[in-house]
C-alpha cells in the first residue's frame, strides 16, 4: 500500500519516501512490559540523524509501574548505577503515515542498550527470540488474534470524572446477546471509523461483532507471523483510544471494568514445516507435533497465567460458566476448555488460547505460548487426555488455575520449563513486577468482594 513503507526499506531510502509522503515528524513507539506504548515524536532530521541506532529514552522506561512508580526494589543488568539512556532501535519496516494527520509517521522500536544490544526485558525482543527459536526446530508460526472491548458513550474525560462507574454501553438494549446486529448497529458509528483507521494503517481485520455483555465488541484481525501480529494488536489498540477521543466515547481494554462481565485476547496459531501443515489431526489422533505442543501449552499452563493475565483485575475474569476457562484442560471444539482444537480439515488444524485477558501485552503473551509448546517439543511431552465435557463443571479436586495474580506469578517463579524458554533474567523481573502490581492493590483501602475497585478502574480503565 502507498502509504505504508516497503518491508525492507532502508535508510538511505527513507528521505525520498518521506518527501513524498509528506512526513515531517515520527512517533515512535515501544511498549513497556505491561504493554503499554511509550515513545517520542521527533522531528523528521532528528529521526533521520539518529538511524541506524535510534533515540535514547531514560532507562527507567522499562522500571515504572502503571502510575509511573519506579521499581526500587527490582534491578536488571541493563539499568545504569545512576538513571541512565536506552535506545528505541526502529524497525523500518513498520513505518507508515498516520493517515490524518498529514505530516505524521509511525514505526514501531526495540528497546536496546546504548551499545546496541538487545535487551531481554523489551517484549518485542522477547518475541523474536522465540520466533527464531522455532526456526531453529525448522517450524513456523501463524497467529491471529481475537479482541474484546467494551464501549461506553460518555467520553474519557466525563468517564473519569464518574470514576468509571455507571457508564452507559453503546448498545441497543441492556441484556446480555452475542452476534445481535441491533446491537451491533449501534456501535457502527464508532466501528467504521476505526476499521477505516485499521485499513489505513494496514492492519488486516477480518470481522467484528457485537459480543455477549452490553457495549462489548471483538475485533479479529488477520493471520500473520507472531511479532507482526503482536505490532497489530498494539496498533489497534492505540487506534482504539484515538478513535474513542475524536468521537466522544471512551473505550477499553480493561479485563473486568463491569462486574460479572470480562473480555479476552484469543491467541489463534498453527505451525508450518517447510511450508505444510506441522499440526494434523484424523481418526487416529493427534499427529506428533500436535501431541507434543498441547503436552507443552498444558504443562506450562498453569505458570504462563501471570503473563497472560498480568493484573490484578484480569483475575475477576475466572468465573465458573462465564466463557473464561478455568481449568488447565483441552479440547477439540471445546470452548469451555483452555486450549480449544479447531479442525477445519484434517491438515487445517490450529489451536485457540483463550485463557489471555483483553490488556496482556501481545509480545509476551505469544512468547509465553510459544515457549511452552517449544518445550513440549524439545522433551516430547504429551498431551492428557482431552476434555470432552464442560470444562467449568469438572469436579473440584480436578486441577485449577491460578485464582490471583499472587498465585499466578508464585507459579510462574517455580517454572523450569517457561525459565528455560523465556530465561532466568525475565522470568525473575517479571515476577517480581507482579508483586509490587500485587502489593500496591493490597495498600489500597477499598478492595470490594464483589466487581472491580475505585484503584483498578483509576488504573487500568483508560491505560488499557
Amino acid at each position: 500500500m502507498r502509504h505504508v513503507a516497503p518491508l525492507d526499506i532502508k535508510a538511505a531510502d527513507l528521505p525520498d519516501w518521506m518527501d513524498r509522503h509528506h512526513v515531517e515528524v515520527i512517533r515512535t513507539q515501544a511498549t513497556n512490559l505491561d504493554g503499554v506504548v511509550l515513545g517520542k515524536h521527533l522531528k523528521r532530521e532528528k529521526f533521520l540523524n539518529s538511524l541506524p541506532e535510534g533515540h535514547t529514552v531514560a532507562d527507567v522506561a522499562l522500571a515504572l509501574d502503571l502510575e509511573g512508580v519506579p521499581y526500587t526494589t527490582l534491578w536488571h543488568p541493563y539499568r545504569h548505577s545512576v538513571m541512565g539512556d536506552v535506545l528505541l532501535r526502529p524497525d523500518l519496516g513498520t513505518l507508515l503515515t498516520d493517515g490524518r494527520d498529514p505530516d505524521l509517521g509511525h514505526v514501531i522500536c526495540n528497546f536496546t542498550s546504548i551499545t546496541g544490544k538487545p535487551i531481554e526485558l523489551c517484549p518485542r525482543t522477547l518475541l523474536a527470540t522465540q520466533v527464531d527459536a522455532l526456526a531453529r526446530a525448522g517450524l513456523e508460526a501463524r497467529v491471529a488474534l481475537e479482541l474484546e472491548f467494551f464501549l461506553f458513550e460518555e467520553d474519557h474525560a466525563r468517564a473519569r470524572t464518574l470514576g468509571y462507574q455507571g457508564l452507559t454501553p453503546v448498545t441497543s438494549r441492556p441484556q446480555h446477546s452475542v452476534y445481535q446486529t441491533r446491537a451491533a448497529l449501534a456501535a457502527k458509528p464508532f466501528m467504521d471509523a476505526l476499521t477505516k483507521r485499521l485499513n489505513w494503517r494496514d492492519i488486516q481485520w477480518e470481522a467484528w461483532n457485537a459480543e455477549a455483555a452490553p457495549g462489548q465488541i471483538e475485533l479479529n484481525l488477520a493471520p500473520a507471523d507472531p511479532v507482526a501480529a503482536a505490532d497489530a494488536l498494539i496498533r489497534a489498540r492505540q487506534l482504539l483510544y484515538e478513535t474513542a477521543l475524536e468521537l466522544g466515547c471512551s473505550v477499553t481494554c480493561m479485563p473486568c471494568p463491569i462486574a460479572h462481565e470480562s473480555s479476552g485476547l484469543h491467541i489463534h496459531h498453527s505451525l508450518q514445516r517447510g511450508g505444510d501443515p506441522a499440526f494434523e489431526i484424523d481418526a487416529n489422533g493427534l499427529n506428533n507435533t500436535l501431541q507434543a505442543w498441547l503436552g507443552g501449552l498444558l504443562k506450562t499452563l498453569p505458570s504462563a497465567v501471570s503473563i497472560l493475565c498480568p493484573t490484578i483485575n484480569a483475575y475477576r475474569r475466572f468465573e465458573p460458566f462465564s466463557a473464561v476457562p478455568v481449568t488447565p484442560t483441552w479440547g477439540v471444539e471445546n470452548k469451555s476448555a483452555a486450549i480449544r482444537v479447531v479442525v477445519s480439515h484434517p491438515r487445517q488444524t490450529r489451536v485457540e488460547h483463550r485463557v489471555a485477558s483483553a490488556e496482556a501485552n501481545p509480545y509476551l503473551a505469544i512468547a509465553a505460548i510459544l515457549a511452552g509448546g517449544l518445550a513440549g517439543l524439545d522433551h516430547s511431552l504429551e498431551a492428557p487426555p482431552e476434555c470432552t465435557s464442560l470444562a467449568w463443571g469438572l469436579p473440584p479436586d480436578a486441577e485449577r488455575l491460578p485464582s490471583s495474580l499472587s498465585e499466578a506469578f508464585r507459579q510462574t517463579l517455580a517454572s523450569d520449563l517457561l525459565r528455560a524458554g523465556l530465561g532466568d533474567g525475565f522470568i525473575n523481573y517479571w515476577c517480581g513486577t507482579r508483586e509490587h502490581e500485587w502489593l500496591r492493590y493490597h495498600q489500597a483501602s477499598d478492595a470490594p468482594e464483589n466487581g472491580p475497585s475505585a484503584w483498578e478502574l483509576e488504573r487500568y480503565f483508560a491505560l488499557f
